[in-house]
């Protein structure tokens, strides 16, 4: 069962959508949340509020593509790095400059990823370079 988890896991760029879903999280958490102290309540209001909350769902959304549908890994992982960097100045500080963080990171780490090759395909020492003619192909002498 954790074997099949792990090999699901490395078919797509994971951990740069979980990082991304948290960016959205730490985003949407001062729109939404209050804190209590004593008899003092601080609540952020403004009128970034709602482009906060945009900001915040296009980031979930992103997130849960790159999850779900590795093809998007490219569109969903410039669109969340533009969010992340929008959110900046536009909510709340990008969620407390740690929702920016955790969406450059997780943007940068979802464009960095690549498919690897399968060793049973093109051979256990095939490196996938671009199209498929020239793979495996060695120069004759």
């Amino acid at each position: 069962m954790l074997s099949r988890g792990r090999g699901w896991r490395s078919r797509r760029p994971f951990w740069g959508g979980v990082l991304i879903c948290l960016s959205a999280a730490f985003l949407l958490l001062p729109a939404f949340t209050s804190l209590r102290i004593g008899d003092l309540l601080i609540t952020v209001t403004s009128i970034a509020g709602v482009s906060t909350l945009l900001l915040g769902a296009l980031m979930a959304v992103c997130g849960a593509a790159v999850i779900a549908r590795p093809d998007t890994r490219i569109p969903a992982g410039v669109s969340a790095m533009i969010l992340a960097l929008v959110a900046l100045p536009v909510a709340n500080f990008g969620g407390f400059v740690l929702g920016t963080l955790l969406g450059v990171v997780g943007a940068a780490s979802v464009l960095a990823w690549s498919r690897r090759a399968s060793p049973d395909r093109h051979g256990p020492s095939a490196v996938v370079h671009g199209d498929d003619e020239s793979v495996g192909h060695q120069a004759r002498t």
